[in-house]
């Protein structure tokens, strides 16, 4: 399956502001030599050797994830700003996709507030089933959309929907296998994870972890042990999670700890703090993987979840 990031931010969007930008050109301004300048390949080069804080930028829009199945079916992991990145991109490349899976972990804004702008479920021929395990999935959705909030509804405008209240599970698509559980937040959250030819990844945003996570349970062990990729809801430093306790949200470092009490192989750093520029998400990259290392997880892999990232699993 791949898997690809249209929205890592947590709490609300966060632009790029027009000072940062600025901030950025002058400081690429500064390192440039006249050598760096002498032909394309040495501009490549030089473009190259950028940090990528500097190049580039991690993302502001709020979460939304798309995995693709191996026959082809988009399953989408909420509807977060991000959903409209991803609506355009399937306006330019997956016009045959007659079918969207869309799962919410939970409704917090954040996570709904592109759905009225994910233009697929306004094309009658395109059908879109929206899972929760919460029974009033149907009920949130629709009151979200509606007067005085956002000139049309879904019964207006949205013909070809299907919701499905998830019950004990699992649920089949294809080839896959998708179970869900129940995640420590405020007003509770869902993970998900789906199996699919061997490869397991886990959707595991807006948790804040508690000691039974670690325990060696039948039904931890089943959900997160030895994932092949693991996206984790990281948003604060240590000291901010212990300032913010309660608040339903983890530090990197404990994430470390998570990731390396269950085998995870590949770790992704998600639901981005908005206060965090993009040096500072990086710098919390770094120190997370020098906290891998001092723990002696030299295996573990740790990446910053960033949009427009595509991962095969």
């Amino acid at each position: 399956m791949t898997i690809r990031f249209w929205g890592v931010r947590g709490s609300h969007p966060r632009p790029l502001l027009p000072e940062e930008v600025r901030s950025k050109i002058a400081s690429v301004i500064q390192r440039i030599r006249t050598v760096d300048l002498e032909s394309p390949e040495s501009r490549e080069r030089f473009l190259a050797s950028l940090p990528p804080w500097l190049f580039g930028t991690t993302g502001g829009n709020t979460p939304c994830v798309e995995a693709r199945l191996s026959d082809d079916t988009v399953v989408v992991f909420d509807a977060g700003s991000g959903i409209q990145a991803l609506s355009a991109a399937m306006q330019r490349d997956y016009r045959d996709v007659q079918h969207f899976h869309v799962f919410f972990t939970h409704f917090h804004y954040d996570h709904v507030q592109g759905l009225p702008f994910f233009v697929p479920a306004y094309n009658p021929n395109v059908k879109v089933t929206f899972y929760s395990p919460r029974p009033e999935l149907e009920n949130n959705l629709k009151q979200h959309m509606q007067h005085p909030y956002f000139p049309i509804t879904m019964d207006e405008k949205m013909s070809n929907l299907e919701f499905v209240v998830l019950g004990e599970g699992p649920l089949r698509l294809g080839n896959a296998e998708i179970t869900w559980r129940e995640l420590n937040h405020p007003g509770t959250a869902f993970g998900y994870q789906i199996r699919e030819h061997g490869k397991t990844f886990v959707h595991a945003t807006d948790v804040e972890l508690l000691e039974s996570d670690f325990e060696k349970t039948p039904e931890n062990t089943r959900f997160f042990q030895g994932a092949d990729m693991l996206i984790l809801d990281t948003q604060y430093t240590l000291g901010e999670a212990i300032e913010k306790y309660n608040w339903g949200h983890t530090s990197f470092s404990l994430g470390v700890d998570f990731a390396t009490a269950w085998a995870t192989k590949r770790l992704y750093l998600f639901h981005h703090e908005p206060l965090y520029d993009d040096k500072k998400l990086h710098k919390n990259l770094q120190s997370a993987r020098w906290y891998a290392n001092r723990l002696g997880n030299t295996t573990l892999q740790i990446y910053l979840s960033e949009e427009g990232t595509e991962v095969e699993v």
